[in-house]
């Protein structure tokens, strides 16, 4: 697996999103706020012993006549909840107007005699004739996050408050809570025959019926008197969701260390094990996070270091996509004309094949040259364009069995011909297809001169050199544009071998690195040759005298 590259990229990403980060978009907060709602829906549940819901539904509706109701019937709804053993009361209705049919006296007989809190209609000075008999008054009205969603509570005059100082409960000092919606408060409806569930409870009544106003909570639409019960049943508890003024210092302190992990780790490892390391990493952000919900009841804000994460992990994915497509797309262009192109195919899918700044490795060179070019040339001096179609024709099929054979094309020299084994991909057997390729060259030349395949009865004579030895090879320039070439003496060597092949009368001509090691293939067998020792030279630019050798096949020697 290539590894992840383009560390630039990331510090960028990174730097955008920490500005993200700290001017906190409407969509982090909402990414924030529905992170906390997680919380609530894995956590357990708790029944309340304290309170109950009385619900005034469509089907009370029905029984008694559209809403608004009378106030004497909802004076006569209060009475009753008393009568079945309600500790207090609470009702979620608005007092704005007088009651047309008559119903305010005996409403206010009422609550003089049974305590009951109602919604806070105006405000603490200007209280209407009811809300200055009720036991207490309080503001219903909560705060919606950006989301839409209500997830706390103000305590200043608010219901829950209110009912706290009737029971002389102690409330926090802060100035809001946040509520706990994994309360479970008990629900009677007005319908129902058997109030007995109210005994000894706060009894919070409130419509259901459709028309009703709903909040967004953590856990669906819910109505305002189950917000108010579902507050009030919080400070009952005593135990509160929490986001101390540490943890954002903590949460900024695990992104920065995830930060340099993304920086320093991910850019060095593959995308398989960045991913896995991703995985873990999010693995123990989310057991420390449950753990402290569970224990402490804080609010962990992860979104951001996952989100972070995420991103920068896609970018980096994608960067080194591109920059696999691009090199896959470079490594054509560079090879589809000198290799075969399974072999190209096998570089775009291994480009680590290809090292930049090159690596020293043993290789077999061939150099193929015509002989008596300058005559053919001055054949067609007047006309260079069928000169260039006949070196053509020679070129291609040359360059043919080169490639097939596994060979990589270097470079065409005028009428020369450089290749080379064993790079980019390793060829073990490279001194024998180098071998294999020269004489197929030959018996290719012969058949192409017998058919006059190069016209005009134009006859080509050539001159092979084959050399191995330990060479720089590799990819020389940058990863945006390069040459894979090679450099070393035993190119050099193998250039000087096909000049001295004229000397010899031979066609081919190998040096004795490239002869020792290949196993001989007998003649006795088809296609079979050996090697046949021509002399014992001095090479110009070689100190010591070196063998040299051509090839003897059941057809003769390796000549045209």
């Amino acid at each position: 697996m290539n590894k992840i590259t383009s560390t630039w990229a990331v510090v960028v990403s990174v730097i955008i999103l920490l500005a993200i980060k700290i001017y906190n978009p409407v969509p982090l907060q909402t990414l924030q706020l529905k992170t906390f709602d997680l919380y609530q829906k894995f956590g357990n549940n708790y029944q309340s012993k304290s309170l109950v819901l009385l619900d005034i539904s469509d089907e009370a509706l029905k029984k008694q006549g559209q809403w608004p109701w009378k106030r004497d019937l909802l004076g006569r709804t209060i009475i009753n909840a008393y009568k079945n053993g309600a500790a207090l009361v609470f009702l979620n209705v608005v007092f704005v107007h007088k009651d047309r049919l008559g119903g305010d006296e005996m409403f206010l007989k009422m609550i003089t005699k049974y305590p009951v809190i109602l919604t806070e209609t105006k405000d603490a000075k200007n209280l209407t004739s009811i809300e200055r008999k009720a036991l207490g008054v309080g503001n219903v009205e909560v705060p919606i996050d950006v989301d839409g969603t209500i997830r706390k509570l103000p305590l200043d005059k608010s219901v829950p408050s209110v009912i706290m100082k009737v029971i002389k409960f102690p409330i926090p000092k802060q100035d809001n809570i946040w509520i706990d919606f994994r309360h479970q408060i008990p629900r009677v409806d007005y319908t129902d025959k058997d109030w007995s569930s109210m005994k000894g409870k706060i009894v919070f009544i409130g419509t259901t019926f459709k028309g009703s106003t709903f909040v967004l909570t953590p856990n669906g639409l819910k109505n305002t008197h189950e917000i108010m019960a579902l507050s009030t049943e919080t400070l009952l508890s005593g135990k509160f969701i929490t986001r101390p003024d540490w943890m954002p210092i903590a949460e900024w302190a695990t992104l920065i260390i995830a930060l340099g992990f993304f920086l320093i780790v991910l850019p060095r490892v593959g995308l398989m094990w960045s991913a896995l390391c991703l995985v873990g990493f999010y693995f123990d952000l989310a057991i420390a996070s449950g753990y402290m919900w569970q224990k402490h009841m804080i609010l962990t804000d992860w979104s951001s270091i996952a989100f972070i994460g995420t991103i920068i992990w896609t970018h980096l994915i994608y960067n080194n996509f591109a920059r696999e497509n691009r090199l896959k797309l470079q490594i054509k262009k560079q090879f589809e004309h000198y290799l075969e192109p399974k072999m190209v195919k096998k570089l775009q899918q291994n480009p680590d094949l290809l090292k930049l700044g090159g690596e020293t490795k043993e290789l077999t060179f061939l150099f193929c040259d015509i002989r008596g070019f300058t005559p053919l040339s001055e054949k067609y001096q007047s006309n260079p364009a069928d000169l260039t179609k006949v070196i053509n024709k020679f070129l291609t099929p040359m360059t043919n069995i080169i490639m097939k054979n596994g060979g990589t094309i270097d470079k065409y020299m005028g009428d020369c011909i450089m290749a080379f084994w064993n790079a980019p991909i390793d060829t073990p057997n490279h001194k024998e297809l180098a071998v294999k390729s020269a004489l197929e060259m030959i018996d290719k030349l012969k058949e192409l001169n017998d058919s006059n395949g190069f016209g005009d009865s134009n006859k080509i004579n050539i001159g092979i050199g084959i050399n191995t030895g330990k060479c720089i090879v590799g990819n020389m320039g940058s990863e945006q544009r390069f040459d894979y070439s090679v450099i070393g003496d035993p190119v050099n060597l193998a250039s000087r071998l096909e000049g001295v092949s004229k000397n010899y009368d031979a066609t081919l001509v190998v040096g004795e690195d490239t002869a020792d090691g290949i196993d001989f293939i007998p003649l006795a067998r088809p296609n079979g040759f050996k090697f046949k020792k021509l002399d014992t030279v001095k090479v110009k630019g070689k100190s010591n005298k070196i063998i040299i050798y051509t090839i003897e096949r059941e057809n003769g020697l390796g000549n045209n």
